[in-house]
């Protein structure tokens, strides 16, 4: 998605009328190299511990984003609507029904875009995008909602686009964003990891756009994930990784040195410190992958998870990653397609149907 009040083309993917999403531990061989003892190690997946079905309306809809997990939900986005109280933010809980949805729209608006939503620990929905104005203008914001649904707090973002958000622990929402460009197609200054409190407004700011190169938008294709000591961003137009304590003053960046050949990023999860977890597809490869870390050289490469990656009717290969919930990761396994599976585009109408998930332990160590 662009940061200019359109929709950009979302890649193709596979999509299955029946899909099993699994909660799966993450195991430690040796073979994959640590970069802090030396020692090699291989991750490995356990067997799932628990079976879910979602209805479908968590994966398609007229413009339906990849649902990810957040505090015990499913959260599922619908990327813009044009009129008041149609749904754009859903929210399905541990059993696979829709327990609440909101409705974000202002007055005066043509179409509200939703970038990007989380739950909060108590089941609120909280939210960022921007509104097209009747007038031709747009308004950024992050909102707030009550158990309703009904939107009770809205950010004003001015001169900051909130493509990602999450909540920390203590309240305080974060965002990677970007700034937008001038007339003469240059980046606006400003930051882009910002900190915000939903009564106060803006408080803190980090990682100045000069930071990163004029193209790619960093924000693009980018994660953010919120976890109990910190904030973690994973860019991957601008091939960064960035870590930043709540207590700390200054990020810490990460050049990802070496990516899945020729496969793109469709899932980001962290099950703890630096325990990222990546799943990656195109033309029918998929793979689940985790970052290995070089602190001396301050890289990052991706790893295939053992058993994980391949064609994605291979017994064992993760098709898709929705999140972490704690230690577990949240992902869709070939065999648990059913077997009148259908590939479709990602906006093209599914057949009808339920969605199942099935919820796998993850005990990594480490993981």
């Amino acid at each position: 998605m662009r940061l200019n009040g359109t929709i950009s083309r979302v890649p193709k993917r596979l999509l299955f009328r029946l899909v099993i999403l699994s909660m799966m531990a993450c195991q430690t061989s040796a073979k994959a190299q640590d970069s802090h003892t030396g020692v090699l190690h291989l991750k490995v997946l356990s067997t799932s511990s628990k079976r879910v079905v979602f209805d479908k309306s968590a994966f398609y809809g007229p413009s339906t984003l990849l649902p990810l997990w957040s505090n015990g939900y499913l959260v599922s986005l619908e990327a813009e609507t044009f009129q008041p109280g149609s749904p754009n933010v859903r929210l399905y809980d541990e059993t696979g029904k829709k327990v609440r949805e909101a409705a974000i729209w202002f007055e005066g608006s043509q179409r509200v875009i939703i970038y990007s939503a989380v739950a909060t620990p108590d089941g609120r929905i909280l939210a960022s995008g921007v509104a097209n104005k009747v007038d031709g203008t747009t308004g950024s914001f992050i909102a707030l909602t009550d158990l309703a649904g009904r939107t009770t707090d809205v950010i004003q973002t001015n001169g900051f686009f909130p493509a990602h958000i999450c909540q920390g622990p203590d309240g305080n929402i974060w965002s990677f964003g970007g700034t937008g460009y001038d007339d003469q197609s240059q980046p606006k200054p400003g930051d882009t990891l910002r900190r915000f409190d939903i009564e106060k407004g803006q408080i803190s700011s980090y990682l100045p756009r000069a930071t990163f190169p004029k193209y790619p938008v960093p924000e693009e294709m980018a994660y953010i994930h919120c976890s109990i000591d910190g904030v973690v961003v994973y860019s991957s137009k601008a091939r960064k990784y960035i870590e930043m304590k709540y207590q700390g003053d200054q990020p810490h960046i990460y050049q990802v040195a070496q990516v899945p050949t020729g496969l793109r990023l469709s899932g980001f999860a962290q099950t703890g410190p630096k325990r990222i977890y990546g799943h990656f597809y195109r033309s029918g490869n998929n793979g689940l992958y985790y970052l290995s870390f070089d602190e001396a050289a301050k890289t990052v490469n991706w790893v295939p998870v053992e058993g994980t990656v391949g064609i994605y009717s291979k017994p064992g290969v993760i098709r898709g990653l929705w999140g972490a919930d704690a230690d577990k990761l949240l992902v869709n396994r070939a065999e648990d397609a059913a077997s009148e599976s259908k590939l479709t585009p990602w906006r093209e109408r599914p057949l009808n149907g339920w969605l199942s998930a099935r919820m796998i332990r993850a005990g990594c160590s480490p993981c």
